[in-house]
């Protein structure tokens, strides 16, 4: 862990003050569109824009485990062709992200690059530094961007070298990425983290513009919980609180919590109104309509 100062982070507890809160469980989600069980302990899912295909991290272990028995799956976007076993010989994968055809694997030290065609690993970028890489998001000039939760800061993927970007004594705990309107946002775990991963300070939500690399929290996303995905969909973000299982919804000022759902609510995904969400805990994946 690295020592932080909370006022390094968050400008200032006043962003509260302008924020409406309406924690009332939304029917929307009452029944998923379809469910995936036979996973072990999915923790990331893609869309591919290319084709009908969806990705999933399994880590199939400890997570911080480097076992070789992590793997991918490939399912279809309506849940029914599956391939569990689709990319096999990884630690603890956790965090995905597809770009021009490739799929990209946070897993643990090392960053490594699939040929989505050939499902070839076709470049391996081993950080030593690293403790636990987990969520990627592609920009829009193709940069790649990689948290690390536990070693904290976030790495940045170009021109080939992956290096760190965002320094741990700024940002301890990040998890999860999602690059929206020419801005990251960054989804951290909280501060002080215990040995059952719980914080006795929640995460909040960030976004980052890379010209300066200055972290704005967002007023609906401060002090959020334990976050772990962010899925951007119509006007709205959605973010899930791994510990509590909790889906929120931020919009217009308000943050709302739209699902209770068992611990475990990893890295969501979303395509269209489709929001994929891998159930950790549960060996599952399930995918929800959006409002």
């Amino acid at each position: 862990m690295y020592p932080v100062k909370i006022s390094n982070i968050i400008s200032t507890a006043s962003l509260l003050l302008s924020v409406s809160f309406n924690l009332s469980a939304s029917n929307t989600f009452e029944q998923p569109l379809w469910q995936l069980q036979q996973l072990d302990q999915p923790e990331s899912v893609a869309a591919d824009p290319d084709n009908q295909w969806l990705y999933v991290s399994n880590i199939n272990g400890a997570p911080t485990e480097l076992n070789g028995k992590g793997y991918i799956s490939r399912v279809n976007k309506q849940g029914k062709q599956f391939s569990q076993h689709w990319l096999t010989g990884l630690d603890a994968p956790k965090g995905l992200a597809i770009n021009n055809g490739k799929l990209y694997v946070a897993d643990m030290q090392t960053l490594h690059v699939i040929n989505l065609s050939t499902g070839i690993v076709q470049q391996r970028h081993k950080l030593e530094n690293a403790v636990m890489l987990n969520d990627i998001t592609v920009g829009s000039d193709d940069t790649v961007y990689v948290s690390d939760m536990l070693g904290g800061g976030i790495y940045q993927l170009k021109n080939n070298q992956l290096s760190m970007w965002i320094e741990p004594e700024k940002l301890p705990h990040p998890n999860g990425l999602l690059w929206e309107k020419n801005q990251l946002l960054i989804a951290s775990w909280g501060l002080d983290m215990q040995a059952d991963f719980t914080t006795t300070i929640p995460g909040s939500l960030y976004q980052v513009n890379p010209s300066d690399k200055v972290l704005q929290p967002l007023a609906t996303g401060y002090q959020l919980g334990n976050l772990d995905g962010i899925v951007s969909h119509k006007n709205a973000l959605y973010v899930s609180d791994w510990i509590s299982g909790e889906l929120y919804q931020l919009k217009d000022n308000q943050r709302q919590k739209v699902l209770s759902s068992n611990p475990g609510l990893a890295d969501i995904g979303g395509e269209g109104d489709i929001l994929y969400a891998p159930m950790m805990m549960d060996n599952a994946l399930m995918a929800w309509q959006l409002p």
